[in-house]
């Protein structure tokens, strides 16, 4: 196998910032057993991930995944001082209502930063955060992030930093949503033969059904990423027993459930999962290997 086979970034980690669900865990008001645990893996902000690594020219890089209201609990306790770039899965306000930190990143970095989003994901942001992407109608002049955004659909793919990022649709209850299928390129800018870290990865949270376009996308992962809401049944996302179905037809060299709600015990469902298969927990990192 030549050297051009191998991907040119090094120090690949996938880090899961948040693993709870929109309302977190423990959840407002709530005794329940899981939610008074003392065990900190059953604490879980809202979901969101980042990926770092060191590019071909030795630069460290890191991306975001969804950037949502805990994000600046995230960044202080993960010590980051920069953002590349972030991937929006989709408009709910669990998964995007931390980009109004984001500016921070750009006073250190002293560059805009490039925003990943479908079309409705797009349109929600710019109405949301009017004061960011019409800042000229801002009273006043004021410290706001510095974006400027892709809009994505389904099927496409974006090379940055030695990264492909490929967008996918899976279903949340009624509305199609984005997955990203994540690989390390080689020096000719093609998919490269050799994987580093956890690559390739996918990363599927929020969603209820597999379509069955999706399937190839999650086909030969070294590491998938999936939601689990918990036992009962559910509208708009997945259960237990049909994430571990999944799962199981993935066949990925590793699979890490998350958006996890107080029905789920870390220490107890984890004891019961088939191989292969495991819980996250927030500032779970994950590299080659489990």
């Amino acid at each position: 196998m030549s050297a051009s086979s191998h991907a040119v970034v090094r120090e690949v980690r996938f880090l899961l910032l948040g693993t709870g669900t929109s309302a977190g865990v423990p959840v407002i008001g709530c005794d329940c057993g899981v939610c008074t645990s003392d065990d900190p893996r059953d604490r879980r902000t809202r979901s969101g991930a980042a990926i770092s690594f060191v590019d071909a020219a030795g630069h460290e890089r890191l991306f975001l995944v969804d950037c949502g209201p805990d994000h600046r609990e995230h960044s202080i306790r993960h010590r980051f001082k920069r953002v590349d770039g972030i991937f929006f899965t989709h408009d709910h306000v669990d998964h995007t209502f931390g980009l109004d930190d984001v500016r921070r990143y750009n006073a250190m970095m002293k560059s805009p930063i490039e925003v990943f989003a479908d079309v409705r994901t797009r349109d929600f942001l710019e109405r949301v955060y009017r004061h960011i992407f019409r800042r000229h109608e801002n009273v006043n002049d004021s410290f706001v992030a510095d974006l400027f955004v892709r809009t994505v659909a389904a099927g496409e793919s974006f090379d940055r930093h030695g990264l492909r990022f490929t967008a996918f649709e899976v279903l949340h209850g009624r509305l199609p949503v984005l997955a990203y299928r994540i690989e390390a390129l080689d020096a000719a800018g093609r998919v490269a033969e050799v994987q580093p870290g956890p690559l390739p990865l996918a990363y599927c949270t929020d969603l209820s059904a597999m379509p069955p376009a999706a399937w190839p996308r999650i086909a030969g992962l070294r590491t998938l990423v999936l939601d689990m809401l918990r036992y009962r049944a559910h509208p708009t996302h997945l259960t237990v027993d049909e994430a571990i179905a999944i799962a199981e037809r993935a066949r990925a060299g590793r699979t890490v459930f998350v958006h996890m709600t107080h029905d789920i015990r870390h220490a107890t469902l984890e004891a019961e999962l088939p191989p292969a298969m495991e819980l996250g927990f927030d500032g779970m990192i994950l590299t080659g290997s489990a």
